[in-house]
């Protein structure tokens, strides 16, 4: 159909979904932040904790080693990056360094690993990296706890303030041969609790930036289709008013043509009229392809005064009677006799439902003439009841064949369907001829209008049309 386009298969086919931190900038900013705590932290909890060795080169550069996979690993490989963070983390405690702080790094890439990438895979690795780490560090805590217990015996410490679990008792305490009170099995429990928040936490806002993307995302194709359709209505529009431009003007030109090559010799006066005929036919519907051409325009108004002839058949929704006379009298010169019954109640019309009475009208005529070269008679009938309704029959020969629909035919029932109204098209009931019927419903009701007599012609004098027995 025109205006409408193949869709691309690959381009719509749905996209991964992404997290925020497939994007550098904010990995970037979480990186530098962790990299400047984790190492600060780990300084001056090493002070803190006597028991343990002050970070040295290699152990500041094992601090850094999650913030580099939390920059440069992630999106691409977060299996490697949480593997690589875990792992140095759990170097960095077995090298009697302080905990705390160096867990800042790892819990960073866990989560940033839950922020980027596919969700499903995010969402695995993720808490695959948590389980590992969770374990890793409550192995590296039973490695460290005999050393510790060791170390504290050799070096007691003095008991001052009132802060710890006893009256007069230095720090938080001990428990029976695990350690310190960081690793204890409930602060090591804790710890992995705090992780599975810190990981959920993650996971909601991705979900949530997710659904948020998703949203966005639809708009954007909302907004697209709807322009899509536009554009496809557009060019069908403009197909149509060119096809009733054209096809009402060339066939009558072609009706005309013959006229003046069957009397050239025998008749110059009626040759003469039938070109005359076509110069005036032709001028109109240049006139009128202008017109539809500057309407469809984006910006440009519709023509002013002058610019179609007088008698010019509407081309913008407006219609009345002159309308319907005038295309009635093109049908007459091409030797029909056209018959135009009008209602006494038609009255005014809203300006869609008469812009279609008058394309419904004139791709009628222009059928009779095109498809029914024996056609004598045409009746041109618009009543109204509930809506408007408007026939247009022939008395030509009817084929036994299939008929398939041309474009005429398909803009016409397009048009009237897109007023809300139904269309028929096929043979009179009584078998002799065509008949096009098309039912519009007219939203209020008009003021009444003026009666209008139905008009009667008398048939067409061939010596006066050229037209032959």
């Amino acid at each position: 159909m025109l205006g409408t386009t193949r869709p691309n298969s690959a381009a719509s086919a749905d996209p991964p979904a992404t997290g925020p931190f497939d994007r550098t900038r904010p990995r970037a900013f979480v990186a530098v932040a962790v990299a400047i705590v984790s190492n600060m932290g780990s300084l001056v909890a090493a002070r803190s904790q006597s028991w343990a060795t002050e970070p040295d080169l290699v152990g500041l550069l094992l601090l850094l080693v999650s913030p580099a996979a939390l920059l440069f690993l992630l999106p691409r490989r977060p299996a490697l990056a949480t593997v690589l963070s875990v792992a140095a983390t759990l170097t960095f405690l077995l090298a009697g360094h302080a905990w705390g702080p160096v867990f800042l790094g790892p819990v960073a890439v866990l989560a940033g690993v839950m922020l980027s990438g596919e969700a499903r895979r995010a969402r695995l690795i993720a808490w695959s990296g948590a389980a590992l780490l969770a374990g890793g560090a409550a192995a590296v805590a039973a490695v460290l706890a005999p050393r510790l217990e060791r170390y504290l015996i050799d070096h007691p410490v003095e008991p001052h303030g009132n802060w710890g679990p006893g009256t007069g008792s230095y720090g938080p305490g001990w428990s029976s041969g695990d350690g310190a009170w960081f690793l204890t099995t409930g602060a090591l429990v804790a710890g992995a609790a705090w992780l599975a928040v810190v990981l959920l936490i993650a996971s909601g806002a991705r979900d949530r930036i997710s659904r948020r993307v998703a949203a966005r995302a639809a708009a954007r194709e909302t907004a697209a289709e709807r322009e899509r359709t536009a554009v496809a209505s557009e060019r069908l529009r403009i197909a149509r008013e060119l096809h009733d431009v054209l096809a009402h003007s060339l066939s009558a030109i072609n009706v005309q043509a013959g006229v003046g090559l069957h009397l050239i010799d025998r008749n110059p006066g009626q040759a003469r009229e039938a070109l005359s005929n076509i110069r005036d036919t032709s001028k109109d519907a240049l006139a009128e392809v202008r017109t539809v051409l500057g309407i469809v325009r984006e910006g440009t108004s519709p023509p002013g005064p002058g610019t179609l002839p007088d008698d010019a058949a509407p081309l913008t929704p407006t219609w009345d009677l002159t309308g319907l006379y005038r295309l009635a009298d093109q049908a007459r010169a091409d030797g029909l006799d056209v018959t135009v019954e009008l209602s006494p109640d038609v009255g005014e019309l809203p300006d869609h439902v008469a812009g279609v009475v008058h394309r419904v009208v004139q791709e009628s005529l222009t059928n009779v003439r095109r498809h029914a070269p024996t056609a004598r008679r045409v009746t041109l009938r618009v009543t109204r009841h509930d809506g408007v309704v408007v026939e247009v029959s022939d008395d030509g020969v009817v084929s036994g064949g299939p008929t398939e629909p041309g474009y005429g035919l398909l803009g016409m029932r397009e048009r009237v369907e897109g007023a809300g109204g139904t269309l028929t098209a096929g043979p009179r009931a009584d078998g002799t001829g065509w008949e096009v019927r098309a039912t519009l419903p007219v939203a209020s009701s008009p003021e009444t209008a003026p009666p209008v007599e139905p008009v009667e012609t008398t048939p067409a004098d061939p010596s006066e049309t050229g037209e032959t027995a």
